[in-house]
């Protein structure tokens, strides 16, 4: 069992170990209810958490596109268009 404080901000801490044991992070929404003089809490997955699933996956260059690329930009110096620190 784990104690825990109200604050004046009528705040109070969550224990390491109960959210590491629910895989709960910062930022993370939870609804909550009283049942049966019980606060009950449960985390929501909302469309936010879904976005880490959908990361794009790491494109891939060719060394021959790099190095076209890095000629066209050397071209580019040479010739007065690129940028000057």
């Amino acid at each position: 069992m784990t104690l825990s404080t109200i604050s004046p901000k009528n705040q109070t801490t969550l224990s390491a170990r109960h959210l590491k044991s629910l895989r709960l992070r910062p930022g993370m929404r939870l609804k909550q209810w009283v049942e049966q003089g019980k606060i009950i809490l449960e985390p929501i997955e909302d469309i936010s958490t879904a976005f880490g699933a959908l990361k794009p996956k790491r494109k891939f260059v060719s060394i021959e596109a790099e190095t076209a690329a890095m000629e066209r930009a050397v071209a580019g110096q040479v010739a007065g268009k690129g940028r000057r620190p």
